[in-house]
């Protein structure tokens, strides 16, 4: 648990907004992110549908990809409102919640891109489209995680330096 405490700190969110409001953000975010893919887990088509990605596969590739989508994806809506409270009620360990089940959504979504996109590279010729945006996906949702692990990081931090010391506000 402390290879967290080794992130870089910031001191405000989006270079405009104190940390608890960013974090407060940051969970609203993730929710909504959180809602557009848990459809994917009843099998009806969420924000987004892969038979065109996968029309040799569809029946179990495209399940079972939905299937993980949706259960990460409702993951990240629960671990979204522990971030949410956890910010606003200064609780650091539901704050370090959300931090580790971000880590494993962002994994998970990356890794099923990822298989998503070598699909559409070596089994469909005609979809190179498809998977360059696929890869894309991967890269911007590694990079936003990791921006929001750092801000989360920095109010989790700052928290437990504020419960731990002495000091009168």
């Amino acid at each position: 648990m402390k290879c967290l405490d080794k992130l870089p700190t910031v001191i405000s969110c989006c270079f405009c907004c104190f940390l608890r409001a960013g974090t407060v953000l940051i969970a609203v975010f993730s929710f909504t992110i959180g809602l557009l893919f848990a459809p994917n887990v009843s099998h009806s088509s969420g924000y987004w549908d892969m038979n065109p990605v996968l029309p040799n596969y569809s029946s179990v590739a495209e399940s079972t990809a939905q299937m993980i989508i949706g259960v990460a994806s409702i993951m990240l809506c629960l671990v979204s409102v522990l971030l949410l409270v956890g910010a606003c009620c200064n609780m650091p360990v539901l704050i370090q919640i959300y931090q580790w089940g971000a880590i494993m959504y962002s994994a998970t979504i990356g890794f099923i891109f990822f298989v998503l996109a070598v699909i559409c590279f070596l089994v469909h010729t005609n979809c190179y489209v498809a998977g360059s945006l696929l890869l894309a996906f991967i890269v911007c949702d590694v990079l936003l995680t990791g921006y929001f692990i750092i801000v989360t990081n920095s109010l989790r931090m700052s928290l437990q330096y504020l419960s731990s010391s002495d000091i009168v506000i």
